[in-house]
């Protein structure tokens, strides 16, 4: 469930902008929004129980195009790709993109967007809520390197459930289904030029269609294309979902990391390239991981009732001492139990229980390795 603390209205203006696909989210219900890459982005269409139904047994369809394109093009492209990012590109072809990490100076996450090496042979950062083609362009600048760094007018459609290639075969892309994790082909719909990635903010199956030069008018067929595509499988709108995604430990930059965290304490040295590239960042990272980090996020399991989604981070004490902050919490059907994320003392291990205390009182949380899957036995469906 997903309630707002206060609830409050969303005041539309031409401050925040509108997805190419906002007016097609409207009619679909569109009910509550967030605001990512000075975009709005939906957050759900009224009913969050049977929008997580749909994204875990069914197929949803997703407006995400406030995951805006970054591209960087021209001769130094792939050194300042390389010079911002936390892992080794030089072994990305063409048609695939890859997770890539990025930190500053400080060894700080400031984005981890999925790099995608477009077919032209320049780059694209489909990035989380930060301003990073501010930074990647001040890079550039800085180092005087001869690259292009824009926003490009990409709107993104992603398809997303069990059924999710059911919907590409009735699209007419078969080959969908047999392409690897974050490998790209282009495709045509209702007269549009795409690109498919197999990719997409969940853990199930999925693409993820990129709409280069989006306007009103093309993202509406796309969207309608997939819409009547998707009817015999019982297709509706959704968007990334607040509980499947913490269940799978799909992490949200922001939500759960804050904004000064390094990723090794986030649990992602392993998709850092540290001995590889230089990169910025690199040698402060090589130093955290030789004396390792003084915090660690892990995860909690809550006692209690259904917790809501958590609207703000709370504090977790142990003992009476406050060693973190719980980042992110809901109620997991998977699991039928509350979990969440801390972001806590490294000293906070496995086995540690505290509390924590929640919009809904003082809660007992214990702590547990991640991802939960590993630790924690599946609900009984019946």
């Amino acid at each position: 469930m997903i309630r707002s603390d206060p609830e409050l209205a969303a005041a539309v203006g031409p401050r925040v902008r509108k997805s190419p696909f906002f007016d097609a989210t409207v009619r679909a219900g569109l009910a509550a929004v967030s605001t990512y890459n000075h975009m709005w982005l939906p957050m759900s269409y009224g009913d969050t129980d049977e929008e997580y139904r749909r994204l875990t047994t069914g197929v949803s369809m997703w407006d995400v195009a406030a995951q805006r394109h970054t591209e960087v093009s021209g001769a130094d492209a792939d050194a300042l790709t390389q010079l911002v990012t936390a892992v080794d590109v030089s072994g990305t072809p063409k048609g695939q993109a890859i997770y890539a990490p990025m930190v500053d100076h400080a060894g700080t996450l400031i984005n981890d967007p999925v790099l995608l090496h477009w077919f032209d042979g320049s780059w694209r950062f489909s990035i989380a809520d930060s301003d990073v083609r501010l930074w990647i362009a001040a890079i550039a600048h800085g180092e005087g390197l001869d690259a292009c760094v824009r926003e490009l007018d990409t709107a993104t459609l992603a398809i997303q459930g069990p059924l999710a290639f059911d919907v590409t075969d009735a699209l007419g892309w078969p080959w969908a289904r047999e392409l690897d994790e974050f490998a790209m082909r282009t495709g045509e719909i209702a007269g549009l030029d795409v690109a498919v990635c197999r990719s997409g903010w969940s853990s199930e199956d999925g693409v993820e269609i990129f709409l280069d030069d989006a306007t009103t008018e093309s993202a509406e067929r796309l969207w309608d294309e997939v819409a009547e595509a998707g009817r015999p499988f019982d297709i509706g709108p959704g968007a990334p979902h607040a509980t499947e995604r913490l269940e799978n430990t799909f992490l949200s930059y922001g939500t759960d990391t804050g904004y000064d965290a390094d990723p090794i304490e986030l649990g992602m040295e392993d998709t850092l390239d540290l001995d590889g590239p230089a990169f910025i960042g690199q040698d402060v990272l090589r130093r955290i991981r030789e004396i390792g980090p003084t915090r660690r996020l892990r995860g909690v399991v809550i006692d209690g009732d259904a917790l809501d989604t958590l609207p703000h981070p709370v504090p977790f004490e142990v003992d009476g001492d406050r060693v973190g902050l719980l980042r992110a919490a809901n109620w997991s059907p998977r699991f039928g139990r509350n979990i969440g994320l801390v972001l806590a003392d490294a000293t906070c291990t496995p086995d540690t229980v505290g509390t924590v205390f929640t919009p809904a009182g003082a809660r007992r949380a214990e702590v547990v390795d991640l991802p939960f899957a590993e630790h924690l036995a599946e609900a009984d469906a019946s």
